[in-house]
């Protein structure tokens, strides 16, 4: 990526147009998921900005690019302030609908990732009315992609499967997005999941196992073993759930990656329903660390939860931390829980509990109803 400048009253300016077209350009390997081209990239256009002739609709191009880039990076509150920063310019009646669309669907992706799913779709469903404005295809898929995840984190399984669907079928067509195809694989394997179609869930998984295998792709082979990992603890087979989990925690990328966390938790919830409490507290004491230090306040409280339940049997604890799921708005979650901590205590013969937690999974699931109502 080339600069050309024009000498202006003896300095040399580079055209706003020029730094416009790189700018998508790097927007393109961002999609792409390509760390290290997208990094380099940005210093190169970055260091261009101060020689660019002024243009105010650029500048605002850049900085909604670089809060996607940061959502990339996991710099999560970076990307957030960056895009309170320009919310005013962005949302200004001049500006135009690529700007508009960019800010609402940036936002809502940072909104995922601070778990507010609602919050999420409402951007992401103004963004869709800009969208249908821009002829690119893969823009599109892209957004079906995230509408697809953030459906799925409130239960609304079919309007997932259809997005992640239409996200699939264009990134197949195109070789540069194998990883994207991929990923919306994945997403079709876990709305399966959820709809407790264990066979479908898993060839799909297996797939994708295989073809991140063969690409190279470490991050996207070991997010296959992760949902494999949960396929296997829904049936309750722990052992192969465990050894699911163990070795995506042997992947490197996945180690450090946000899904990390998850991992551990996972392996530690598994390894105690097996049993295996030396195990399992060693793990549950690497992912509370790697929670603390991540400001993990979802992870805490189930770690906190898991092990309340299953390696000190307090219940006070166990309630407590279903609280802090309850604060976070993280309904599905909840329910889930609440279902499997009443499935435990009725193996227990402890029905009184068992009845609350029942109860509980109810009063979460009712909130879910909910919320999907007021979103549809």
């Amino acid at each position: 990526m080339k600069f050309i400048g024009r000498i202006d009253g003896g300095l040399s300016t580079i055209a706003f147009e020029e730094v416009a077209h790189a700018i998508n350009d790097w927007y393109k390997v961002i999609r792409q998921h390509d760390f290290s081209k997208a990094a380099a990239m940005r210093e190169e256009i970055k260091n261009t900005l101060p020689n660019m002739g002024e243009n105010q609709t650029v500048l605002l191009y850049f900085n909604l690019i670089d809060s996607r880039y940061k959502l990339m990076t996991e710099n999560y509150n970076e990307s957030g302030e960056l895009l309170d920063e320009v919310k005013a310019k962005a949302l200004e009646d001049s500006t135009n609908d690529m700007i508009h669309y960019y800010f609402y669907f940036f936002s809502g992706m940072y909104e995922f990732h601070q778990k507010r799913y609602v919050n999420a779709i409402i951007y992401y469903k103004i963004a869709e009315e800009r969208l249908k404005k821009i002829p690119d295809e893969i823009e599109k898929a892209e957004f079906h992609y995230y509408l697809s995840k953030a459906y799925y984190r409130i239960n609304q399984n079919v309007f997932s499967m259809t997005y992640a669907k239409i996200a699939y079928d264009t990134f197949k067509a195109h070789d540069s997005y194998k990883d994207k195809m991929i990923n919306s694989e994945i997403m079709l394997g876990v709305n399966k999941l959820d709809l407790l179609l264990y066979e479908e869930a898993q060839k799909h998984f297996e797939n994708v196992q295989l073809l991140a295998k063969e690409s190279g792709l470490r991050l996207t082979e070991s997010f296959a073993l992760f949902n494999l990992g949960i396929t296997y603890e829904r049936q309750k087979m722990f052992i192969e759930s465990s050894n699911c989990f163990k070795q995506a925690l042997n992947i490197p990328e996945h180690l450090e990656s946000f899904v990390g966390v998850r991992s551990m938790y996972m392996l530690s919830k598994v390894l105690f329903q097996l049993g295996a409490f030396e195990g399992a507290r060693t793990w549950y004491e690497i992912a509370l660390k790697k929670a603390l230090d991540e400001g993990e306040r979802e992870y805490l409280a189930k770690l906190n939860l898991v092990y309340a339940l299953y390696a000190e049997q307090n219940d006070s604890e166990v309630r407590k931390n279903i609280s802090v799921l309850d604060d976070m708005k993280l309904w599905t979650e909840t329910a889930d829980l609440s279902l499997e901590i009443a499935e435990y205590y009725k193996g227990k013969a402890d029905f009184k509990k068992a009845a609350y937690y029942f109860e509980h999974s109810h009063f979460a699931k009712d909130k879910i109803i909910k919320i999907s109502e007021a979103l549809l």
